[in-house]
């Protein structure tokens, strides 16, 4: 299968899901970001807002903040840039009808990422909608720490990737957290 072919498998598979199954799986993947030892030492966290199935990250949004740790949303650019913007009150509707955050770009370093996908492999190689918003933007931040929350039928054994491709540092399915050895 190429990659647009497992972009519209996963996607069907995850809008398939019945909603008290994606929001008690999602309050659970969102659990267990909160006890890793790496999201209670990091202070500046990028996050996203979930868009259709993806998991409800909201969850996990709202205890950041809870913390007194610094939330970062991202917001795509006309230019087709994906800006790193601080969490505040004021939203827009972006581009593909995603949430995103009004303010000033925020070009300082984070202590985590946690990215959305579609398809991930145990190498922690990622699939996303096919922009390369986040391939770019980990160029920004090689030595920050990035995972993925995801369902567990997201998790392949092996997926094809692309030189541009950056792996994640974890995965978190519900059952289990994969760690990835990078070389």
């Amino acid at each position: 299968m190429d990659k647009n072919e497992l972009r519209s498998m996963m996607k069907k598979m995850r809008d398939c899901l019945e909603e008290n199954i994606w929001l008690e799986e999602s309050m659970e993947l969102c659990n267990k970001i909160l006890g890793l030892e790496e999201y209670k030492k990091a202070r500046k966290i990028l996050s996203f807002m979930n868009f259709g199935s993806e998991i409800k990250i909201e969850i996990l949004n709202k205890e950041i903040l809870k913390a007194g740790k610094e939330l970062y949303l991202p917001r795509i650019e006309k230019n087709g840039e994906l800006s790193v913007i601080r969490y505040g009150e004021n939203f827009s509707i972006g581009k593909f009808g995603i949430k995103e955050p009004i303010g000033k770009k925020y070009f300082g370093e984070l202590d985590m990422i946690i990215t959305p996908g579609l398809v991930f492999d145990r190498f922690g190689n990622r699939i996303g909608y096919g922009k390369g918003y986040y391939d770019r933007l980990f160029l920004n931040y090689p030595d920050t720490f990035k995972l993925a929350p995801i369902f567990n039928f997201q998790l392949l054994e092996n997926i094809q990737v692309e030189e541009h491709d950056i792996a994640l540092d974890m995965i978190i399915t519900k059952n289990e957290i994969l760690r990835i050895k990078k070389y």
